[in-house]
């Protein structure tokens, strides 16, 4: 160690200390945040290169226990916001690197929230007025396809499919909503839906057109995987967010009387293993496809079977409360979902909610 003549160390020799020493208490411990401060330092000071840092970031992450730490997460965030007045929001290079690196986490932890949310976050960073923006949107919802037909119990990757999804709707129609925003008493009362409609021009276009598609070929291919894997909850989940926006969708004028006679020719090409997955998703057609897993499920009582048919009940209530249909009808299926369900008691309470 260099010592000037006062006894002191040289600031160039405490600045490699710094780096050295932080360097080693966060490969240690990556939820240390002292280290973590110091090192942001560094990067301000012009210390530490930024890139490199990421660089160092994506060692720790080589340690599966790492990726878990939301710590080191938030300082990668960090180094980008920093370096990004280096490289456009849509730099599609430099995003599609920080998509890869959490791709790789999730193969490690297929169900790593922190991974998920900096994989959210990243598709928000992107903008959605270029083509190439959309090229990157399409091709995470085709890998995202891929991804939960091998990880079925995974919500955090099916939730990231409907950031993509949404996404997407962004590109074609710069008003597409966020769905998350959007409560099920806003759809039951349509008064923040039809305040929207009234300053906005929605017109029929092949704009429109692309973002029904969009959602309809997503439904079908939900659908094939809730007959293809029964007993799944994620899925019946994702087809709740699927339907919710489906009838936002309608709420929003992007659909009209007509509009499904100009789709028949998705259909040509489609390998859904029953055409009851095609069936245009209205209301009567999303509760007969409710009720044909509750028949399959009693043409085979394995235990997988029975959850299917719970949450095929539990769907059909959700959407009948959705569409606001008789009190009769509601009820029949929470007694249904009380008599096989392991959460009765909440559903015998909600019984008593509609009887008063």
């Amino acid at each position: 160690m260099n010592v000037r003549g006062d006894g002191k160390v040289k600031p160039s020799e405490t600045v490699k200390l710094l780096k050295d020493s932080t360097r080693c208490m966060v490969i240690i411990n990556a939820d240390c945040y002292s280290a973590l401060n110091t090192r942001k330092k560094l990067i301000i000071d012009n210390h530490i290169d930024p890139t490199r840092e990421l660089k160092f970031i994506d060692l720790l992450f080589t340690f599966p226990k790492h990726t878990k730490h939301s710590t080191i997460w938030f300082h990668r965030k960090w180094i980008i916001l920093r370096i990004q007045q280096h490289f456009s929001s849509n730099d599609i290079s430099q995003w599609q690197y920080e998509i890869n690196i959490t791709r790789r986490v999730a193969e490690l932890y297929p169900k790593n929230y922190y991974a998920w949310t900096y994989r959210h976050w990243i598709l928000l960073n992107i903008k959605t007025d270029s083509v190439q923006s959309k090229s990157f949107f399409v091709d995470e919802l085709k890998i995202m396809k891929i991804w939960v037909q091998t990880n079925i119990s995974d919500y955090s990757g099916f939730q990231h499919l409907q950031r993509c999804l949404i996404r997407i709707g962004q590109y074609y129609d710069n008003s597409f909503s966020d769905f998350y925003g959007i409560s099920r008493r806003d759809i039951l009362n349509k008064i923040n839906i039809n305040t929207q409609l009234q300053n906005r021009d929605l017109k029929k276009n092949s704009r429109s057109d692309s973002i029904v598609s969009l959602w309809y070929k997503e439904i079908q291919f939900t659908k094939d995987l809730i007959l293809r894997y029964p007993g799944h909850e994620s899925l019946w989940y994702h087809l709740r967010f699927l339907s919710f926006g489906w009838i936002w969708l309608k709420l929003s004028g992007y659909l009209n009387n007509s509009i499904e006679y100009s789709f028949n020719e998705i259909d040509e090409n489609n390998n859904s293993i029953n055409s009851i997955t095609k069936k245009w998703p209205e209301l009567e057609n999303e509760l007969e496809f409710s009720r044909y897993c509750i028949n399959l499920v009693n043409q085979e009582r394995s235990e997988r079977m029975v959850i299917q048919k719970q949450n095929a009940l539990a769907f059909e209530l959700w959407i009948s409360e959705l569409n606001d249909r008789r009190k009769k009808d509601i009820k029949d299926l929470i007694s249904k979902l009380a008599d096989i369900s392991i959460d009765s008691n909440y559903y015998i309470v909600q019984n008593k909610k509609y009887s008063s």
